[in-house]
């Protein structure tokens, strides 16, 4: 019988307070939230849930901010640099798409070759002129033709002499070879090439 009133009496009060329509502390209370609080439950909708709720967004917003940023700082900093690297790679800077080096000193040789695919750069060396066999390809060998190739300021005009000058001076190439032969083909369709034979 205790638990029939006490049933009874949490109803009615629960009506009478829905009914009226009063604020609780600024907070609306449904019937069924009441029913919720009385035992103990909260429903999604409640005042409590939802600054739950809120106060978890918040804290998941500050995890995904605190993500963007570490204590030094280097997140933009990798940012900025990403940017250089997609915008501005040296590569992007040659007026060749296409580069190709031949020096055959009999016994020993050295080759490299570079090319732009869209963007997307191969490179390949071969070195044998110190005895030891060099063998660079990929993001190695681009790394070693960075220096020689940008240091290059040729066009489809340049002369023999212009061009074997500039490319033995970046290359490191030494007189003395049998055969150097250099092949560049130009973003404006030109190519040039050159032969020499000592």
């Amino acid at each position: 019988m205790k638990k029939t009133l006490l049933t009874t009496g949490t109803l009615a009060a629960a009506l009478v307070l829905s009914a009226c329509g009063e604020d609780n502390n600024g907070l609306d209370i449904s019937e069924n939230e009441m029913d919720a609080t009385n035992t103990g439950q909260t429903d999604d909708n409640s005042p409590q849930s939802q600054t739950e709720t809120e106060d978890d967004e918040e804290n998941e917003n500050d995890f995904v901010g605190e993500g963007n940023n570490d204590v030094d700082g280097d997140v933009e900093d990798e940012e900025e640099e990403g940017d250089e690297e997609a915008s501005g790679e040296w590569y992007e800077d040659l007026n060749f798409y296409e580069f190709d080096l031949d020096v055959d000193y009999g016994d020993q040789e050295y080759e490299a070759e570079y090319e732009y695919n869209d963007g997307n750069p191969e490179a390949q060396i071969e070195d044998s002129r110190d005895g030891d066999e060099l063998s660079l390809t990929g993001e190695g060998a681009l790394e070693e033709l960075e220096g020689p190739l940008t240091e290059l300021d040729l066009d489809a005009d340049s002369s023999d002499d212009e061009v074997m000058d500039q490319v033995m001076n970046a290359f490191g190439i030494e007189e003395g070879y049998e055969e150097f032969e250099v092949e560049i083909e130009f973003f404006d369709d030109e190519e040039l090439e050159v032969e020499d034979e000592e």
